[in-house]
């Protein structure tokens, strides 16, 4: 298993090659859960010249429409040419035009809420996909059988904030409009909202592809990351995280991959989460649906669905 971190910029990459850590998930310098066709080509081929040992990840997460498509083409090309090491995707698309120029490069296929099997996941396999992004929603003991049986790559998120929604839609500039409110709608302005009856808040911010909305919670998996050996690649979402702290988050869980290798995590992983709590007293971690049982049964959907229609 190796870390892989969505960095918000690229200036301390010295640092996190010291620590060891190669793998390295871009976008743009806003990263978003749906970035598409923005990124620095010439930063690209500059850091894989510079650095080769370095692994870089573009993010093609957006579900592209049809009159964007040349330009996807066209940044699928320079992709290519700036040899990265693979791509986050979600639309088919995406896969069939990689399929059929023969990019070498790794296709992990991450649409948000589906792989959450090893059978479906193993057919993608033989229409090019070379890993899939776990689905967050579902636990660990079925995250952990999917890579025990999968025949791809497997990718899971271990730290940060987590995605919730998105639409294209400006909803933020709208209830401006709506409210004659004046606010700043972007990530910088640390916008948070709160569901009626629901105690957590949620991140809400827009870019020029609509309106995202993140946890304010952070998944954590320190504590437990002894459990996370099936699993090819381990991610930490480094939004909400300034980038000193991203880094001494990565250094934490870089000494817990050792003390699973020197069998010490059981007394390690104690120190490890009190030196994150020291760094982050304001942050409020959790488990997400690690531990979580499948509670989500037919009988109450068709219930629900009667109480509707009465």
């Amino acid at each position: 298993m190796s870390l892989i971190i969505n960095i918000n910029s690229l200036s301390y990459l010295y640092d996190y090659l010291d620590l060891g850590v190669y793998d390295f998930i871009v976008g743009t310098n806003q990263f978003s859960c749906r970035q598409a066709l923005t990124v620095d080509y010439i930063e690209l081929k500059e850091i894989k010249e510079k650095y080769p040992m370095i692994r870089l990840f573009v993010l093609v997460n957006a579900l592209v429409e049809q009159k964007y498509l040349d330009d996807l083409k066209n940044h699928l090309d320079k992709l290519n040419e700036c040899q990265i090491d693979g791509i986050i995707f979600q639309d088919f698309g995406v896969l069939q035009i990689c399929n059929e120029k023969g990019y070498s490069f790794e296709k992990i296929y991450d649409p948000e809420t589906l792989n959450t099997n090893h059978l479906t996941l193993s057919v993608l396999k033989e229409q090019g996909i070379d890993g899939a992004f776990l689905a967050r929603e579902i636990p660990l003991k079925e995250k952990q059988m999917i890579g025990q049986n999968c025949k791809l790559k497997t990718m899971v998120q271990v730290h940060g904030v987590e995605y919730m929604a998105y639409s294209k839609r400006k909803l933020l500039s709208n209830y401006k409009e709506y409210t004659h409110l004046d606010f700043n709608v972007d990530k910088e302005a640390q916008i948070e909202i709160k569901a009626n009856g629901v105690e957590d808040h949620c991140h809400i911010y827009e870019d020029q592809y609509g309106t995202h909305i993140t946890s304010t919670n952070q998944m954590c998996a320190l504590d437990v990351l002894n459990q996370f050996n099936d699993f090819d690649y381990l991610y930490i979402d480094g939004q909400y995280i300034n980038e000193t702290d991203l880094l001494e988050i990565t250094h934490l869980y870089i000494q817990a991959i050792e003390a699973i290798k020197n069998q010490t995590y059981n007394k390690e992983s104690i120190e490890l989460m009190q030196l994150l709590y020291r760094l982050t007293p304001n942050v409020h971690y959790y488990h997400s649906f690690l531990f979580d049982s499948t509670v989500y049964k037919i009988s109450d959907v068709r219930k629900r669905e009667e109480n509707e229609r009465s």
